[in-house]
């Protein structure tokens, strides 16, 4: 790589970026058609929708650093053009900054000088490797200077393994994340991948979907009633694979206030399937759309609830038998009061016991 100082307009923001694949109306763009303005005003608007004012409010304040150098590669399609490998967000924040001085605004003059050389490193030897864009911003973005969400590194993954053709410890290795987290991450994606080509639930098979699906395949109980195939990455237990879509979809109702929200809508409930899943009552309950997640939660942990309350009871029990004898000489009433609430609460407990049973055994 060699340095360089470019024109803001010789640099093309990269409309398939990783950091903007979440969004929902996301549509890839052919290579061809980055240059083209119109694609550029779009991709710059989609930017600035992910935030970059601080990143904009820093450079004006601190101007625009020499070692922040932009990576970029020479574009094929356009002479002159080069586009951004690593620096998307600051070549944004760069853009809307002249924009803001061309409406007017006071910008610094050592900030205007960069409108004019940006300070960049050109990527273009021959020799390097095909997938030196995916390694550049993997390094900094997966774990790195501005860390991406789950979902970009796992593109990142599929994208290194599916097009690049590099196992599991190679992208580990360029990462610097462990064999097991990357396994995990192009699972998640492979997974969420199927969902994406479900003719019935494609449209709710957003990157928001990417944390139910990386804590699922990292189950092994999920992936078991699911029916993961690691050799297809993909779940094949089908009537299976639609109830688990239905249950981090909106369920439909018959009310005019729209579908109601997801039974499943967080990792963590997903995590808690661990306790639902081999207890037949609380699963047939997960699979009932309309009744509340907590109510097969509950089911499940019932035994484990029952034995909570046995072993509380019996921790007071053992606390009141060892209070001093001294100590009880000298209750305050504050102390009596105590005392004869756990007798009125054991009391209240007694009769509703003797009320149930007369219910369930009548004379």
């Amino acid at each position: 790589m060699r340095s360089e100082n470019l024109s803001l307009d010789q640099l093309l923001l990269d409309p398939n970026n990783y950091r903007l694949q979440d969004q929902a109306d996301f549509v890839v763009c052919a290579p061809d058609r980055f240059h083209i303005d119109r694609v550029q005003a779009g991709t710059l608007q989609r930017m600035r929708e992910e935030s970059i004012r601080p990143l904009r409010d820093s450079i004006v304040s601190n101007g625009f650093l020499e070692i922040e150098r932009i990576v970029v590669a020479p574009y094929e399609h356009a002479d002159g053009k080069y586009l951004v490998i690593e620096g998307n967000r600051r070549v944004a924040a760069l853009r809307q900054i002249r924009d803001e001085y061309n409406a007017g605004v006071d910008i610094p003059q050592t900030v205007v000088d960069r409108f004019e050389a940006v300070p960049c490193l050109v990527a273009d030897d021959e020799g390097q490797d095909a997938y030196f864009r995916e390694a550049i911003m993997g390094i900094r973005h997966v774990g790195g200077i501005k860390e991406w969400g789950g979902y970009q590194s796992a593109k990142l993954i599929a994208d290194l393994h599916d097009q690049h053709d590099l196992d599991s410890t190679m992208i580990s290795q360029r990462l610097g994340l462990s064999v097991l987290e990357v396994n995990r991450r192009y699972r998640a994606y492979k997974a969420l991948q199927q969902m994406q080509d479900d003719e019935a639930f494609s449209d709710y098979a957003g990157a928001k979907l990417y944390p139910i699906f990386h804590e699922a395949v990292s189950l092994p109980i999920v992936r078991d009633w699911l029916g993961w195939n690691q050799n297809t990455f993909s779940f094949e237990d089908d009537a299976n694979r639609e109830s688990f879509y239905q249950l981090i979809t909106p369920c439909q109702n018959d009310a005019e206030d729209g579908d109601d929200a997801p039974k499943i809508s967080t990792y963590s409930e997903v995590r808690q399937l661990r306790d639902i899943l081999p207890n037949n009552e609380a699963k047939a309950s997960l699979l009932q759309l309309h009744q509340p997640f907590v109510d097969a939660l509950t089911i499940a942990n019932r035994n484990e609830i029952s034995r909570r309350w046995r072993n509380e009871v019996g921790e007071a029990t053992t606390a009141l038998q060892n209070i001093p004898g001294l100590e009880v000489e000298a209750f305050d009433a504050d102390d009596i009061q105590i005392i004869r609430a756990l007798v009125d609460t054991a009391e209240r407990v007694l009769r509703l016991n003797e009320r149930v049973a007369g219910a369930d055994h009548p004379e």
